[in-house]
């Protein structure tokens, strides 16, 4: 007898009748070649029941995957880490005089309250007072917007020719001072930068 073919016997109580039935593994791409259908049964003269599959013996089909159950609290804190598509873009600023220049920018458009979120660094927001710094950031930048304006370009001018005085004031802060020769022309001389995970970030201008 072939060997994939597999005898099983069901004894039915009926007339203590005995049913013999066969199965036989027939792949699937046999069947089409031969213009067969994948599952056939028909009995022998004998009474004996064939049966030809093209299932693998054994292998009964897995069941559907059920879906994933999802926490509602999950989907709550999946929904906060996704950010906002109306907030504005971080800024990428990895020199001095991007600070400043976006500094100035800030200036021009006379956003002083988004600039006091968006480019001074949360450790001068911290000593600020953090929100309740936003006042003084946005009265300084007010009165003295036309001086910032005229010594912030010629620090950023200083930045990039190498003439500025750089000091390292900190792990996470440099100073940028215009050179002592300037220093008497501008209201304002120093910028300083902090390091943060986004980039640098505005510390101050004195």
């Amino acid at each position: 007898m072939n060997a994939r073919v597999a005898i099983a016997l069901a004894i039915a109580c009926a007339g203590c009748a005995t049913e013999r039935t066969e199965y036989h593994y027939r792949p699937d791409y046999v069947a089409i070649n031969q213009g067969r259908p994948l599952e056939e049964t028909y009995w022998k003269p004998d009474g004996t029941k064939v049966v030809i599959t093209s299932k693998v013996p054994g292998m009964e089909e897995a069941p559907p995957p059920e879906p994933p159950k999802t926490d509602p609290a999950a989907k709550v804190a999946d929904a906060a880490k996704r950010p906002d598509p109306n907030a504005p873009p971080a800024l990428q600023l990895f020199t001095a005089d991007m600070v400043l220049e976006t500094f100035m920018g800030g200036l021009r458009e006379q956003n002083y309250a988004l600039m006091y979120g968006a480019l001074v660094s949360p450790q001068q927001r911290e000593r600020m007072g953090g929100e309740a710094g936003r006042a003084e950031f946005v009265k300084f930048c007010e009165t003295n917007r036309r001086e910032l304006m005229a010594s912030g370009l010629r620090l950023v001018s200083s930045i990039r020719s190498g003439t500025a005085v750089v000091t390292q004031v900190s792990g996470d802060m440099t100073r940028y001072q215009l050179p002592d020769a300037e220093r008497r022309n501008f209201g304002f001389t120093m910028l300083e930068v902090e390091r943060t995970p986004e980039g640098l970030r505005l510390a101050g201008v004195r």
